[in-house]
C-alpha cells in the first residue's frame, strides 16, 4: 500500500508540474484527477490504518486494512468529485449535501453487507 501511494504521489506531482492545463484537453485533466484520487486514497488509507491499529489493537489487521481502504476510496472519490464540480462552477451547498448523503448510503450498504446474519434456531 505504501509503494502504491508513493508511486501515485510521484505521478501526481509529475502531472502537476509537467502538464500545461491551457494546452492539454481532456487527457491532462483526467490524469490530474485520477492521480490525485489515487494519492488521496493511499494517504487516507495509510493514516486510517495506523489510527485504527493504535485504537483497536486486538482486531485482525486484514479487517482493519480493508475498512481503511474502503473508507479512503469513498473519501477520495468524494473530494475528487467535489473538485471536478468546483472546477466547472457546479458545486453548491445542495450538491455537497447530496455527495455526502450518497457516500454515507454507500458506507451503510457496505456495513450492512458485512454483518453476519444471526442464526435463527430451528423450529421443532
Amino acid at each position: 500500500m505504501g509503494f502504491g501511494t508513493i508511486l501515485a504521489a510521484v505521478t501526481f506531482f509529475l502531472v502537476l508540474f509537467r502538464v500545461d492545463p491551457s494546452s492539454s484537453v481532456w487527457l491532462g485533466f483526467t490524469l490530474f484527477y485520477l492521480s490525485l484520487g489515487l494519492t488521496l486514497a493511499g494517504v487516507i488509507s495509510i493514516v486510517g490504518f495506523v489510527l485504527r491499529v493504535a485504537i483497536h489493537r486486538d482486531e485482525m489487521l486484514s479487517r482493519l486494512v480493508g475498512l481503511s481502504f474502503r473508507q479512503a476510496v469513498l473519501l477520495s472519490a468524494l473530494a475528487v468529485i467535489a473538485l471536478i464540480l468546483r472546477s466547472r462552477d457546479l458545486l453548491s451547498w445542495w450538491n455537497s449535501i447530496l455527495l455526502i448523503v450518497s457516500a454515507t448510503i454507500v458506507e451503510f450498504i457496505f456495513i450492512s453487507l458485512g454483518r453476519k446474519p444471526t442464526a435463527v434456531p430451528p423450529q421443532t
